[in-house]
């Protein structure tokens, strides 16, 4: 006989049991014959005949999760990732699964994992075991990010193999761990300049000379840059160099240069003043620059080199011609004085807005002003003049004053000058500044009492009036001398015996006969004259024919008109 469903038990499973995978029991069962005699039996698990123990098999549901986390460490706190610095990793291990795993570890092909082997019961997580640090490479900067994945593995107690990818936040994933490095591109640049053709060797920088820029470049941050280049906006600069390739905090001192020749806008100035730019591009983001400094790779100032000592400084001529209306060789009231005005920039910086003024009352000046006056420029044309002469000045027999010009440096500093008569060889210099200031005078043709009479204009153009210098009555006086000098002082005519026996022998007219400096039997220019007649015997004054008794000399202006 058999019995099927007397017996029944329930027995609650334990971990152990779930570890090992099965569990593994016999019962017993005892009977007593009529006899009183006890029999047994070990259980069997499904042969009445045998003896096996029944073993019932536990289903493990197997998981383990790594998640793995980077941080970077700033040393420095400079904000930006630098090589050697380095980068904490945290690993988290998650055991979800239903059966214990020992000998848990973990693995890293870019860093030794410190930490472990561990044992972690279902359901339990550790994530202080395992760390690692990393130390940053520069490849690590220029691509911007360090990425990863550990492996972490575990056995269960009947030596099952379980392992997962790490992710960067999730056991559930195998995401690689990204840890971004900040790039700090930067560039620095430093500008100096030198001064190397000095052409006058006076030691300091003048117009003309030429000065040598050179560059140093620097890549102050912390990832490579190509196409290293220079761009400087200085118009006429000559820039030689590159580009380059600069590995983080290199440098190069030699490969940029730059040649420069000195303008009359440096001059004005008072120096020469300019900032270049230095350009790089990282291997990722945007291109990066700096405007240069003259000394340090942390500031932007500009390079900036004085010039030699500026000079502003003019000079004025001032020429006065008598204009003889009715042609009577006399001077009358209303008639006229045309006065002729140069203005010449004696310095060596640009002049501007010159403006004229004359005291003489009622001279009435025209033209003006001068906008700009380069160094060494002259205009002999903007300001002219006329005065109706008085009788005061008929009288006086001459007409005496000087002009001032006035104009701004490139500072708008006042520049001025008091004119000088070029035909006046003393040259006299009231204020010391080398440029003589005579008063200009113009002599105005009187009649006295006697016959001697000079008349100083003179229109060689062979139409028989006025065709030379005419001075009436200068044959009785056979023992003189003449000289004749143009407006800058040069003798054009030189002459004994001026007149000749008749008055019109041996007489100016119009052609150099002077020093070598004067192409000799040239015609000159239209222009202001001077002459210097003098006696060595008997003079018109001793005659009582002149104003002036015992004058043994005259002098005055001649004007030729062609």
């Amino acid at each position: 006989e058999t019995d099927t469903t007397t017996f029944t038990a329930t027995y609650a499973i334990t971990q152990a049991d779930i570890d090992a995978g099965e569990v593994v029991n016999q019962a017993i069962a005892e009977g007593t014959t009529p006899a009183n005699n006890i029999v047994s039996d070990l259980s069997d698990n499904d042969v009445i005949t045998e003896d096996d123990p029944t073993i019932v098999d536990i289903c493990q549901d197997l998981f383990i999760g790594l998640v793995k986390e980077g941080t970077f460490n700033d040393t420095n706190g400079d904000g930006c990732a630098n090589v050697n610095e380095t980068i904490s990793y945290a690993f988290t291990v998650y055991n979800l699964g239903t059966a214990t795993l020992e000998n848990i570890t973990i693995t890293d092909d870019l860093v030794a994992v410190a930490g472990g082997p561990i044992t972690l019961a279902p359901q339990a997580i550790d994530g202080t075991s395992f760390t690692a640090i990393y130390s940053i490479t520069q490849e690590d900067i220029d691509r911007g990010f360090v990425e990863n994945q550990a492996i972490v593995k575990g056995y269960t107690l009947l030596g099952q193999e379980v392992e997962d990818l790490s992710d960067d936040n999730s056991e559930y994933e195998d995401d690689p761990t990204i840890t971004e490095l900040c790039q700090g591109a930067s560039i620095a640049l430093i500008k100096t300049g030198t001064l190397t053709n000095d052409q006058n060797g006076n030691g300091c920088i003048d117009l003309g000379d030429e000065i040598m820029y050179d560059f140093a470049v620097y890549n102050t941050g912390n990832v490579e840059l190509t196409n290293v280049y220079i761009t400087d906006p200085m118009v006429g600069l000559v820039l030689n160099g590159g580009p380059i390739t600069l590995a983080v905090g290199a440098s190069d001192t030699t490969e940029f240069t730059g040649v420069y020749t000195v303008t009359q806008e440096d001059i004005d100035a008072g120096n020469v003043t300019n900032q270049a730019t230095a350009f790089g591009t990282p291997a990722i983001g945007s291109e990066v620059s700096d405007l240069s400094d003259d000394n340090s790779i942390l500031e932007n100032d500009p390079t900036v080199l004085a010039v030699c000592n500026t000079i502003a400084d003019m000079s004025v001529t001032k020429t006065g011609v008598f204009n003889d209306e009715n042609n009577d060789g006399i001077s009358q009231i209303g008639e006229t004085i045309s006065y002729i005005f140069s203005v010449t920039n004696t310095g060596n910086v640009t002049l501007y807005n010159i403006t004229l003024e004359d005291p003489l009352p009622g001279i009435i000046i025209s033209g003006g002003p001068i906008e700009e006056l380069a160094p060494g420029e002259v205009d002999d044309t903007t300001f002219t003049a006329i005065y109706e002469i008085t009788q005061d000045d008929i009288e006086a027999q001459e007409v005496l004053n000087q002009a001032v010009a006035t104009g701004q440096d490139p500072n708008g500093v006042d520049v001025s000058d008091e004119s000088d008569d070029p035909n006046d060889p003393t040259n006299v210099d009231p204020d010391g500044d080398g440029e003589p200031d005579d008063v200009t005078i113009t002599i105005l043709p009187a009649v006295g009492p006697g016959d001697f009479e000079i008349f100083n204009g003179v229109t060689p153009d062979g139409d028989g009036k006025n065709d030379f210098f005419y001075i009436k009555e200068i044959s009785k006086y056979s023992n003189n001398t003449m000289e004749i000098f143009n407006r800058w002082g040069v003798l054009v005519y030189e002459t004994t015996n001026y007149g000749g026996s008749n008055d019109e022998e041996n007489v100016f007219r119009g052609i150099s006969e002077g020093r070598v400096t004067i192409s000799e039997d040239d015609q000159l220019p239209t222009g202001t004259y001077y002459y210097v007649l003098k006696f060595t015997g008997e003079n018109p004054g001793e005659l009582g024919s002149y104003p002036e008794d015992g004058k043994e000399s005259y002098a005055g202006y001649l004007y030729i008109n062609r």
